[in-house]
């Protein structure tokens, strides 16, 4: 018999850090996970869900403020059930320990409201066009040149090691 829903939720400016999203829902379907994805934003309730998955995308080294926002005004919900998170982040296209730790500590803002089992950091994406115009102006500024880096296996591969923890929730 299947268990609670799992909920991968998301906060996301140009759509990357949903992408991760639906993916993410799509290998814990793959393994019989009953999943339900959403907007942080769209969101109106925790409860009921029997696991969360919470993403964002890190800008200027933080979480976007509605996903912090999410987790405090859902914190107790969400200390009731198992939570995984994850971070999107362009600087990720070069893994490095330093970038990796950058990724932990744009995480570490939720930690006072919910203690995730598991926390995956990802690259995004850059797509100049996609961008507003300020935040394009910043991002040129910084030298940054655009592509796409997500790594969908590793993407993948995190996601398949939440399955045993939303498998067979009660």
């Amino acid at each position: 018999m299947a268990g609670k829903k799992v909920l991968v939720v998301y906060a996301s400016r140009y759509g990357s850090t949903g992408e991760i999203a639906e993916e993410i829902a799509e290998v814990l379907r793959d393994v019989g996970v009953d999943v339900a994805v959403s907007n942080v934003l769209e969101t109106e309730r925790v409860a009921g869900y029997g696991g969360v998955v919470i993403g964002s995308p890190i800008y200027m080294g933080k979480w976007l403020p509605e996903a912090v926002d999410f987790v405090k005004n859902f914190q107790n919900d969400l200390r009731r059930v198992p939570v995984a998170v994850f971070a999107v982040g362009f600087s990720m296209k070069e893994p490095s320990e330093t970038n990796r730790e950058s990724g932990r500590a744009a995480i570490s803002v939720i930690r006072p409201y919910v203690h995730p089992f598991d926390v995956g950091i990802f690259a995004g994406k850059l797509s100049f066009d996609e961008l507003s115009p300020p935040d394009a102006e910043i991002i040129r500024m910084a030298g940054v040149t655009e592509g796409d880096y997500r790594d969908w296996d590793e993407i993948a591969a995190w996601a398949g090691e939440l399955e045993p923890l939303f498998k067979d929730l009660p």
